[in-house]
């Protein structure tokens, strides 16, 4: 299981605090924490919505590299040219980008930049210009088209992770089964691909969310998810993975499970 660090994000008061006022010891220690508790990749979002993408961008990317020069990164920006900045800066390789979709601007303006990168890893969304589908059909469909266009510019298919886009069984009670439609769906159309969510959605208007959100994650890995961006700082989520991957035989001899376990992460 693929674990994109979701914490570094925009859209939480403290990150938009630090980032304009560059508080680089905030920074450093929100990464720390992540990277200490099983990352695979820190999502870097950096949308204040004035302008200054680009240049947040970069200077997360300076920062947190020179001090965990280990680490992968994930660029997570509807700004392509704080995209097409960020890649060339990042050292550590592959660095993941979320996100593409089927939007006809999106792709326009987007896969050029992906093309000058074949090596990248790529989220890319079930969504076009009509918005997100109302149907598994209409998601493996837009799916398809993704395929098409990103292993035409070269990105290898194994590094192109799908997302079903979790919606909020609040609104909608069959969301989750659709969007597991879907997941599957979209697997057996084309196995070597990877798949992705944002699971927190799911549980969105509800009370006891992260309890709703680790159950989701354990039955989304069952059905074959093959990474999440969540927050990595949630030990019951570790433990749903763990225990998923021991009863669906993914973790052999459940060695995975006893090594968290005796990190005290079980």
């Amino acid at each position: 299981m693929i674990i994109i660090a979701e914490r570094i994000n925009a859209t939480r008061k403290n990150i938009k605090k630090a980032l304009e006022n560059k508080d680089k010891d905030f920074i450093l220690k929100e990464a720390k924490n992540q990277i200490l508790a099983g990352s695979d990749f820190i999502d870097l979002n950096t949308g204040l919505g004035k302008g200054t993408e680009k240049e947040d961008l970069a200077w997360l990317i300076q920062i947190i590299q020179d001090s965990f020069p280990d680490v992968k990164l994930c660029l997570d920006s509807s700004d392509t040219q704080a995209i097409k900045n960020g890649i060339p800066l990042v050292k550590n390789k592959p660095v993941m980008v979320n996100s593409i979709n089927a939007e006809k601007i999106k792709m326009e303006s987007l896969l050029p930049i992906l093309k000058d990168h074949p090596d990248v890893y790529v989220v890319a969304l079930t969504m076009d210009n009509s918005g997100i589908p109302k149907t598994p059909e209409k998601s493996i469909e837009i799916a398809s088209l993704l395929y098409e266009k990103l292993t035409g510019i070269g990105i290898k298919e194994e590094n192109i992770y799908f997302d079903s886009l979790v919606q909020t069984v609040s609104a909608d009670p069959n969301a989750f089964i659709l969007y597991l439609q879907a997941l599957k769906g979209i697997k057996q159309k084309f196995p070597n691909t990877k798949s992705t969510c944002g699971m927190s959605n799911v549980s969105f208007g509800l009370p006891k969310r992260k309890m709703i959100n680790q159950y989701a994650l354990a039955i989304a890995v069952y059905e074959g998810l093959d990474s999440a961006i969540l927050d990595p700082l949630d030990m019951e989520i570790h433990q749903a993975i763990c225990v998923v991957d021991i009863l669906t035989a993914k973790d052999q001899f459940c060695m995975n499970y006893l090594t968290k376990f005796r990190e005290g992460k079980i």
